[in-house]
């Protein structure tokens, strides 16, 4: 199917595949999660930290290995689980099955609908440059329009999720920095090295230590005692580390005025 096209053509074609991928797996998600029996109750028990450091003092592994106590159909069970978050004993928690394993619901997931337009252009992306070239000019430029549409249309609908949820600030400090690698040295390549703050805050009078999910190929981008500003999601009962930023707002107006001057030059 593919023969005869230029690299940068197959190129395209395998990024929108990816994309479609990305959104058909956070649809399947959404209706696994929705399924009955998938979402589970549970009470932590305990919870142990895991911390290790390397010949150089590096934090190079912190986690929590949590009990927690599971309730489903009327019966009783402990789950043991890995988190990157801090639990305290007696915190309620939701689980979610997937291919038997239980693991801390997301709740801050993609909805269903940004999940199949993210499917939409991924697909839209992977057959513009086939039509365009196999069949016409207009018609590869008229799924362009659909993908420019659809990417536009999610890039809005995620900064106006995030803005219109009621979030609570409030303050972290990062209290370490941990040290994670990839690879080995070698003759054609290097290790990939990566460092995540490790942020300890106070949500609803409660102490949590967390690992931040942004990093940075920088040793020197996270500094010990730094102060940084959180939000609280009452609503998903999560920690948000970052507002939408209005760049995607921006983007969404961006992606909409090429599609509204590529449907005018089909049009003429």
């Amino acid at each position: 199917m593919l023969a005869g096209l230029s690299i940068q053509t197959v190129l395209i074609v395998l990024i929108g595949a990816a994309v479609f991928v990305l959104g058909i797996s956070n649809l399947r998600a959404y209706l696994r999660m929705k399924r009955p029996g998938a979402a589970i109750s549970g009470k932590v028990l305990a919870g142990k930290l895991v911390e290790k450091r390397d010949g150089e003092d590096r934090l190079i592994q912190h986690y929590y290995e949590v009990t927690v106590q599971c309730r489903e159909n009327n019966k009783t069970f402990n789950h043991k689980m890995k988190s990157t978050v801090e639990y305290e004993k007696g915190d309620e928690i939701k689980l979610v099955r997937t291919a038997d394993k239980l693991t801390p619901l997301n709740r801050r997931a993609v909805s269903p609908g940004m999940a199949a337009a993210i499917a939409l252009a991924g697909m839209a992306l992977a057959v513009f440059p086939v039509v365009y070239q196999t069949v016409g000019e207009k018609e590869g430029s008229a799924v362009l329009i659909v993908f420019l549409l659809l990417a536009g249309g999610i890039c809005l609908a995620a900064y106006l999720r995030e803005r219109g949820q009621n979030l609570t600030e409030a303050e972290g400090e990062i209290v370490d920095v941990l040290y994670y690698r990839t690879g080995e040295n070698k003759k054609l390549s290097k290790p990939v090295e990566s460092y995540y703050p490790l942020i300890r805050c106070r949500i609803r009078g409660k102490e949590r230590i967390f690992l931040s999910s942004y990093n940075s190929s920088l040793k020197t981008a996270w500094k010990k005692g730094k102060q940084v500003k959180l939000f609280y999601d009452e609503e998903t009962q999560s920690i948000v580390e970052k507002k939408a930023s209005p760049v995607l707002a921006a983007a969404a107006a961006v992606l909409w005025a090429l599609a509204l001057l590529g449907l005018v030059s089909i049009l003429g």
